[in-house]
């Protein structure tokens, strides 16, 4: 394998520099010997580290058997002097990257022979390794045909190891089916939004829920990448290649989606929920349960702040005076089994 040996690096212009430049234009040329005279504004330090960096940046050129005399230079010329050396290292830098990839290339049969004796004995695989997860990500969805499955909370998904709009599209133009389960789209104009609005006009469904499980992408009801998240709030992958467990997953994420709301591409802003809406009923049903507001937060999504902002809507739409009296009038509202309220 080559090596490539970094350049040196450039030094940079200081005010100091600059100034001697300035000096040297003016004057013709700069003695480096007669430090006080030529540029008493700088102390002696300044002086020579300017002197230096002028020098290495070919700005100055000494005199031919006067060292001392020092002549300024051509910016122009100074730059192509400068640069050759580091256009010829990201060339030696490239013909090494090419090299990289056709002996790591070489090793891909093997890879794959390996990894497909590795999932017949290995049903279940934790990956806590992100850059593996992706690697592997990347390898099973190239290979997508039939299905591509995701829950992505926030409509992309960040958490997993997927590239939610490559792989999607990449997908699509196989001929695959792309769902996506999410919270909600992000409603105001971005670039998440805009991602999210190139997979639905490609062809891609979304349907929203106001609570979903942890990040998950199913490749062709064969193959699953999970979410496993720590006490500590740490993540990890989970390859789970087991039939049985991922045909029940199917059946879970199937069920899901059967109660979701589709989504729409759109680019204006979406109305406020409204009491009584899907997020306003997870927020009840939890507030029921007993959820303290942190855990109605992240099981939401959302921040704290935003958490407390729908229950204040909440205790506000019903005229409640605290969390108590909101159960019980969301129960006779309908709220809470969720009837029409």
């Amino acid at each position: 394998m080559p090596d490539v040996t970094a350049p040196d690096p450039v030094p940079r212009l200081d005010p100091a520099a600059v100034r001697l430049f300035d000096l040297a234009l003016a004057r013709g040329r700069i003695d480096r010997s007669r430090h006080g005279l030529e540029a008493p504004e700088l102390d002696r330090e300044q002086f020579d580290r300017a002197c230096e960096v002028l020098l290495r940046l070919r700005l100055l050129r000494p005199v031919p058997q006067l060292p001392d005399q020092l002549v300024p230079m051509s910016p122009e010329l100074a730059a192509a002097g400068v640069t050759a050396p580091l256009e010829e290292g990201i060339a030696r830098a490239a013909e090494q990257v090419r090299a990289i990839r056709e002996e790591f290339g070489a090793l891909m049969p093997r890879y794959r022979s390996a990894r497909h004796g590795s999932a017949r004995r290995d049903p279940v695989e934790l990956l806590t390794d992100p850059v593996v997860a992706a690697a592997l990500f990347a390898e099973e969805a190239g290979h997508c045909r039939e299905e591509l499955f995701t829950v992505a909370p926030g409509g992309l998904p960040q958490d997993g190891p997927a590239d939610a709009t490559g792989t999607g599209l990449a997908a699509l133009a196989r001929g695959a089916r792309l769902r996506t389960l999410c919270r909600a789209a992000p409603a105001t104009p971005g670039p998440r939004r805009e991602q999210i609005n190139r997979l639905i006009a490609a062809g891609a469904d979304y349907r929203a829920l106001p609570e979903l499980p942890e990040p998950a992408t199913v490749i062709d009801r064969s193959t699953a990448f999970l979410t496993r998240r720590e006490p500590d709030g740490s993540a990890s992958t989970v390859l789970l290649r087991d039939h049985g467990a991922v045909a029940y997953l199917c059946q879970a994420l199937d069920l899901l989606w059967a109660t979701a709301t589709p989504c729409r591409a759109q680019h204006r802003t979406a109305p406020r929920d409204p009491a009584g809406s899907g997020v306003h009923r997870a927020v009840v049903r939890m507030l029921a349960e007993g959820a303290k507001d942190e855990v109605i937060a992240r099981r939401l999504g959302v921040s704290l702040r935003t958490c407390r902002r729908h229950i204040a809507d909440i205790l506000e739409s019903l005229r409640a005076d605290s969390r108590f009296q909101a159960g019980v009038l969301a129960e006779r509202t309908g709220l809470t089994t969720g009837g029409p309220p």
